[in-house]
């Protein structure tokens, strides 16, 4: 998280080549160290936290590198390819590990993951796969990012962000507390939270069909609203085909929405500083990613005995319409339209 600006402001000042490879060796190297150290708690901590230092360069390079291979036509379809094959990259993966640990034990298992990060930063270190070569950008007055949060685009963007990411771990986090909490077998909790992985493989392959109907914006905005109808009606239904439904739909709502998010990210960043907007907009989710689970502890810990989950979902969908309902305010002035679209590709 605190890092996500930095490595953003690095790939728009020597390109992508070289975060790339540092990202997934360095990646690598960090899954190496339980493999080497074994049986010590404190060799976790450092593996995890040096693979989340790596795991950001790559995350922020590869968001970065799909905007500059786009133009204003097709950012949408290519940010929801790349989502489609980072969901498929996390099924494999736990299906991959699972079986790994079972057949060739943990540190094993750990080499074999190092083995796959490594060998991806070779690809790109050889040329195998190409990328653009950099091109020197003009320099800015200013490298503030704090100077990014005057574009009221941006900002709006940033803010719903950390919207759907809060809403995707409070679902994970919460639901199956509730499913508990009306005896829901551990298997139908499973299904359920099933349901809604499904339907973010099956939103991403037609986004680009909706992306060609509706703007950004409005698509955004029909996609929050759906969501949060998801967080209203779960804790007021206990019939598990009825909750599998509207996790469904939830997922198709989330599912639709974080491509989205990264799209317009770099669709409202200044030319020469993409990298750096994507590594803010990656910040605010890591921040959300930290404090939620701090703050839900409390939280639940606090309201239910009384109320249950029913506030943590209610609030989500409060927060969610308030993402959806500002989708379709009235655009941004002529003025900043016009610098907008003269700092695009």
């Amino acid at each position: 998280m605190l890092l996500a600006i930095y490595s953003g402001k690095f790939t728009d000042r020597i390109g992508f080549k070289l975060p790339l490879v540092l990202g997934m060796i360095g990646c690598g190297s960090a899954l190496l160290l339980p493999f080497i150290v074994h049986n010590q708690l404190w060799i976790l901590l450092v593996s995890q936290s040096l693979f989340g230092l790596f795991q950001i360069f790559t995350i922020v390079t590869i968001q970065n590198l799909v905007g500059t291979l786009s133009n204003s036509k097709n950012y949408s379809k290519n940010y929801a390819i790349l989502s489609q094959g980072t969901s498929i990259g996390e099924l494999l993966g736990n299906v991959m590990t699972g079986f790994a640990i079972d057949h060739i034990g943990y540190s094993f298992t750990y080499v074999f993951l190092a083995s796959l990060a490594i060998i991806s930063g070779l690809v790109f270190l050889f040329n195998l796969v190409t990328v653009p070569k950099h091109e020197k950008k003009a320099q800015v007055q200013s490298e503030k990012f704090i100077d990014l949060l005057a574009s009221r685009n941006l900002r709006k963007t940033f803010i719903i962000s950390g919207i759907i990411l809060t809403g995707v771990f409070l679902f994970s986090f919460y639901f199956p507390i509730y499913g508990r909490s009306i005896h829901l077998s551990t298997s139908l909790i499973g299904l359920v939270l099933g349901a809604n992985t499904a339907a973010y493989f099956i939103i991403r392959l037609v986004m680009p069909r909706l992306s060609a109907k509706f703007s950004e914006m409005h698509l955004l905005g029909i996609c929050l609203l759906m969501s949060s109808i998801g967080f209203a009606l779960i804790p007021l239904i206990k019939n598990f085909y009825m909750l599998a439904g509207l996790s469904f739909v939830m997922g198709l709502g989330l599912g639709c929405c974080q491509p989205l998010s990264m799209s317009m990210a770099y669709h409202f960043s200044p030319k020469n500083r993409t990298g750096e907007v994507l590594g803010l907009r990656l910040a605010v989710n890591k921040f959300a990613q930290v404090a939620v689970p701090i703050i839900s502890g409390p939280l639940g810990g606090t309201l239910g005995g009384t109320l249950g989950t029913l506030p943590v979902f209610w609030t989500n969908a409060a927060l969610f319409i308030y993402g959806g309902l500002s989708m379709f305010a009235p655009e941004v002035p002529d003025q900043i339209k016009t610098e907008i679209s003269e700092k695009m590709p």
